[in-house]
């Protein structure tokens, strides 16, 4: 632990090099539970087919283009009614953008931005991805193959500082000297209650491992680009629920082991309706030297997040399930001219089916799930937009 303590080494946190490409796929194709997975998700592919084009992949972005790729058009194929994007225009393929956006499903927010940015030739991004949901060794192959970098959680106090470091180093030299994008969830783990809200001590984590003199010049020099997730029917919507009526009534809710991976299969198969991600371009020098103008470097950077919110919140696209959770739980009815009587009766529907089987009666988390939904409208109102 000493060595650690001063080890500000990449090696434990990176995606693999091409390089290290060859022997990790040897390490997963040894994996019962990884064969398990491609049969899941590749049903028509007989598996030794499947073994050998997996054996001929040399670089990470063979095995996005063969594997991820393919996988993620299935899932979107088969979960979602199809992803729209705004934005992504704007985007310069030549620079490197650090790109924080709302949380909303465990695993496929990334993943599904990093393939728009395929289909569309940009490159792919670097992706945050929490080391709680590295259950198993060969999970954390999987994940650093698809360009994950891992940002620890529960680290003792003590060493916080550390992890902090490393990983603002990591991430300041992806971005400035590799100039290869980053992803990042606005905060650590996913809105539970619709709230899309940045996380001040991620900003300055950003900045621990910089020696810029001025604090605006460096948070410019990251190109911080927010972007808006939307999906327009909530992932895991029952569970983060149930999760939420047990924080209200118990005043903690303590995760039970293997559910984050329940959460991750449930998000992946579940029903997710439109889906929409809006880019915006990277924040502009002269608003973030506002944010620093006079203020002290945390109410700097707790005015950086504000601005990130804005964006997020203002890009975030409303569906008829917004506008209708916000009419049931509010009876105001100015926004009712965006859903009609049929799409309001399928989403009571839904919501009835979304709250099934779980241990509670369906009435105590209706509120939770309504609030999901709802939030984001209230969100928009609260600042003014619409």
């Amino acid at each position: 632990m000493e060595n650690e303590a001063i080890d500000f080494d990449f090696n434990s946190i990176r995606p693999f090099y091409d390089y290290e490409v060859p022997a990790a796929i040897g390490r997963l194709l040894e994996q019962p539970a990884f064969h398990t997975a491609l049969k899941f998700i590749f049903p028509e592919v007989p598996a030794e087919q499947m073994h050998q084009m997996l054996k001929q992949i040399n670089s990470v972005g063979d095995f996005q283009e063969k594997i991820i790729s393919q996988a993620l058009s299935k899932i979107i194929d088969g979960t979602t009614e199809g992803i729209s994007l705004g934005g992504i225009e704007i985007l310069n393929k030549n620079n490197a953008h650090l790109f924080i956006s709302n949380h909303r499903d465990i695993v496929l927010d990334s993943a599904f931005l990093n393939y728009q940015l395929f289909l569309n030739n940009f490159p792919t991004t670097r992706i945050a991805i929490g080391s709680n949901l590295l259950q198993k060794p060969w999970i954390e192959d999987l994940v650093k193959l698809n360009k994950n970098f891992i940002v620890h959680r529960d680290v003792q106090s003590r060493l916080a500082y550390i992890y902090s470091m490393r990983l603002s180093r990591f991430i300041g030299h992806s971005l400035l000297s590799e100039n290869i994008s980053v992803w990042i969830a606005q905060k650590e783990g996913r809105s539970k209650e619709g709230k899309d809200r940045t996380h001040a001590g991620l900003i300055k984590m950003f900045g621990m491992a910089s020696d810029w003199e001025d604090p605006a010049e460096l948070y410019n020099s990251l190109r911080i680009s927010p972007v808006s997730i939307s999906y327009e029917t909530e992932p895991c919507g029952g569970y983060k629920a149930r999760e939420m009526y047990i924080r209200k009534n118990e005043g903690k809710y303590q995760k039970q082991e293997g559910e984050d991976l329940q959460s991750m299969k449930a998000g992946i198969s579940g029903n997710k309706g439109r889906v929409h991600f809006e880019f915006s371009a990277p924040l502009e020098l002269n608003d973030i030297k506002e944010c620093f103008k006079g203020f002290s470097k945390n109410d700097a950077v707790k005015n950086l997040a504000t601005l990130i919110d804005r964006i997020i919140i203002s890009n975030y696209k409303l569906f008829p399930s917004n506008y209708i959770a916000y009419y049931i739980k509010t009876g105001d009815n100015r926004f009712n001219h965006y859903f009609n009587e049929s799409e309001k009766n399928i989403f009571g529907e839904m919501i009835e089916f979304e709250l099934v089987g779980f241990e509670y009666d369906s009435e105590l988390l209706k509120p939770h799930l309504l609030n999901i939904y709802a939030n984001p409208v209230i969100s928009k109102i609260d600042l003014g937009i619409i």
